[in-house]
C-alpha cells in the first residue's frame, strides 16, 4: 500500500483529509487546487484522486459528490502521514491547568473528583466525549472499611484506599444489626483488613476471618457471608468506575445528525458495562486509535476512539480517552490524550507515596 501512493498523491490525501475535518462537506479537485498550494492543475487532482479511490483512501459518497476519507484512508494518515504536523499547541497550558487541580484537590476530596474534573477538561480541549477509568493497581491497599446501616436490612458498605479511591455498595442482610454488632465488626474488619493490598483479599482469607469472628460475637453467620460478598466484590479488578465528559460534543457532529446514528452512540455511552468492556478488551499499550469499523462495537462503527493507557511504576493501572466521529483533528486529538495520561499517571503516583 505504502509504495502504491507516492508523494504527491500523499499530500492530495493530506489535504483532503485536512479540509474534511474542517468542513465536514465531500471535498472536490477545485477546492484543493484553490485553497492548498500543490503545484498541480485541477484535472491532474482529479486524476490522482481516482488513483487514491481506487486504493480504498477515500470514497466518494454520492454521486456528483466530491470526495471524503474513508476509514482506511484515516489510518493511512495517522499511521504514515502525521508525523512532523505540529504537536499540540496548548500542551503546556494543559500541564499547568492539571498542576492547578493537583494543588486544589490533592488528598482533599479523592482521586474521584480528580479523575471527574480531568474528564472534563479533555473533553473541552479536544471538543469531544472523553471517558477515564478511574485508577485500579496490584499494589492498591485497604485504608479503611465503614458499614453503616441504611434500613433494617439494608446496610452501606463502604471501602476506601490508599489512593484515595472511594468504593460503596448496598448489601442486604436477612436481619438488623444492633449498634454494638456494627461497631465490632467495622473495628474487627477494619484491624484485619486495613493495609492489606485488594488481590490478598481472597476467599479463603476471608473464610479464615470468618471463623475468627464467630468465635468472639454471636453475629449470624449469613449476615457475615453477605458482608464477605460486598468486600469480594469491591475488592475485584474489574470493579472499577468510568468518568465521562462533554456527551452533548456528540451532538454538535454532523455525522449524528440522523437520530437513529445519534440514538445508538448515546446508548452506548449510558452503559458504564459497555465502556469498562471496551477498556477491558483494548491492548495495554500507550496509545491506541480505533478508526470506524475497527471498533469492536458494532454501533460505533462511524466513531473513532483514542485510548491510553497510564501507568505507574510499569504497571498499567486505567486508561484515558476520547470518542468522536472519525472526521476528528487526530494530531491534536492524539497529542492531547497522550499528555493526560502522562499527567494522570503522575498524580496518582503521587498519591499513592
Amino acid at each position: 500500500m505504502v509504495k502504491k501512493v507516492d508523494e504527491r498523491k500523499k499530500r492530495i490525501l493530506k489535504a483532503i483529509i485536512h479540509e474534511h475535518i474542517l468542513t465536514a462537506e465531500p471535498v472536490g479537485s477545485r477546492t484543493l487546487a484553490k485553497t492548498y498550494k500543490l503545484g498541480i492543475s485541477s484535472a491532474t487532482i482529479r486524476n490522482e484522486m481516482s488513483d487514491l479511490e481506487e486504493l480504498g483512501l477515500i470514497e466518494q459518497p454520492y454521486t456528483s459528490a466530491g470526495r471524503i476519507p474513508s476509514d482506511k484512508g484515516y489510518r493511512f494518515y495517522v499511521d504514515s502521514l502525521m508525523r512532523g504536523e505540529e504537536a499540540f499547541p496548548q500542551e503546556i497550558d494543559l500541564k499547568i491547568q492539571v498542576e492547578q487541580i493537583l494543588k486544589d484537590l490533592h488528598y482533599k476530596n479523592g482521586i474521584q473528583n480528580i479523575m471527574s474534573h480531568l474528564a472534563r477538561m479533555l473533553s473541552r480541549i479536544t471538543q469531544h466525549t472523553s471517558i477515564v477509568s478511574e485508577p485500579l493497581a496490584p499494589n492498591v491497599r485497604i485504608k479503611h472499611i465503614q458499614l453503616t446501616p441504611v434500613d433494617s436490612q439494608s446496610y452501606l458498605l463502604l471501602l476506601i484506599t490508599d489512593t484515595g479511591l472511594v468504593h460503596n455498595k448496598i448489601i442486604k442482610l436477612n436481619g438488623p444489626l444492633n449498634n454494638r454488632q456494627i461497631n465490632y465488626l467495622n473495628n474487627f474488619f477494619n484491624d484485619k483488613l486495613c493495609h492489606r493490598d485488594l488481590e490478598s483479599i481472597t476467599p479463603d482469607y476471608l473464610e479464615k476471618l470468618s471463623a475468627e469472628l464467630l468465635g468472639k460475637v454471636d453475629i449470624p453467620g449469613d449476615i457475615l457471608d453477605s458482608i464477605h460478598k460486598g468486600i469480594i466484590v469491591l475488592s475485584s479488578p474489574n470493579d472499577f468506575k468510568i468518568y465521562l465528559g462533554g456527551t452533548s460534543y456528540i451532538l454538535d457532529q454532523p455525522e449524528f445528525n440522523d437520530r437513529d446514528s445519534l440514538k445508538k452512540v448515546m446508548k452506548i455511552l449510558e452503559e458504564e458495562e459497555i465502556l469498562k468492556d471496551l477498556f477491558v478488551k483494548i491492548p495495554e499499550q500507550d496509545l491506541v486509535v480505533l478508526i470506524g469499523q475497527e471498533n469492536i462495537i458494532k454501533d460505533m462503527q462511524k466513531c473513532s476512539v483514542v485510548i491510553a493507557t497510564y501507568f505507574v511504576d510499569n504497571s498499567a493501572i486505567g486508561r484515558i480517552g476520547v470518542i468522536g466521529p472519525t472526521r476528528m483533528e487526530y494530531p491534536r486529538v492524539l497529542a492531547s490524550v497522550n499528555t493526560m495520561s502522562r499527567l494522570i499517571s503522575k498524580i496518582i503516583s503521587e498519591l499513592s507515596g
